[in-house]
């Protein structure tokens, strides 16, 4: 009986860890930022009464909103003066 070749064994066993780690803190301040005002957001719909008796100031991207908040999506946010607003261009919300 004829010798058969050898089958390729790979000599090499090490663990592979080719990918590099790189921290974006840029990144994380715009998560922290959208985090906390989605969590105002929240807090002005679950407060005791209604939220558009709550006056607001918006900051987005764009422009300055001076309103209430009348009803919230996943994605936006509607005022009192049926203006949709993004919530991913909001900068800042805060109550008057």
């Amino acid at each position: 009986m004829k010798k058969l070749p050898e089958l390729y064994k790979n000599l090499n066993s090490k663990p592979k860890d080719n990918n590099k780690k790189v921290y974006y803190m840029e990144n994380d301040i715009r998560s922290a930022e959208k985090n906390i005002i989605e969590k105002e957001i929240e807090n002005i719909f679950n407060t005791l009464g209604y939220s558009y008796n709550i006056p607001v100031e918006i900051k987005t991207t764009k422009e300055v909103y001076h309103t209430s908040l009348v009803s919230k999506t996943k994605e936006n946010v509607l005022t009192l003066d049926n203006q949709i607003i993004p919530i991913k261009e909001i900068i800042q919300i805060t109550r008057k």
